[in-house]
């Protein structure tokens, strides 16, 4: 009989974990790389990941700004937040971000 206590494995453990870190960041990169005067307060709401990691859904809410004056702003600065992500998470590929309202 093993000694070690039978892990259970979630189905798409990984990618929910990936997403949780991907939500956590962005929201900590975007509370300092966009002002609020421009784009309203921002609350990242949930992450989905594509299976093969090759998209990331990112949908938020906005207080204090218009919803497409925001996903102008965040599209606006996918590229730059997709580099500081790279940087962050050390995973080999970083998904590119879509953000959606």
């Amino acid at each position: 009989m093993s000694r070690h206590k039978q892990q259970k494995k979630i189905p798409g453990g990984r990618l929910l974990r990936l997403a949780d870190q991907i939500q956590k960041d962005l929201a900590e990169m975007i509370q300092r790389e966009i002002p609020i005067s421009r784009a309203g307060l921002i609350t990242l709401s949930e992450v989905e990941l594509s299976a093969d990691y090759a998209h990331a859904q990112v949908y938020f809410t906005v207080m204090g700004a218009e919803p497409d004056v925001a996903v102008a702003a965040l599209n606006g600065k996918a590229g730059y937040l997709h580099s500081l992500l790279f940087k962050r998470l050390h995973i080999h590929t970083v998904p590119p971000l879509h953000f959606h309202y």
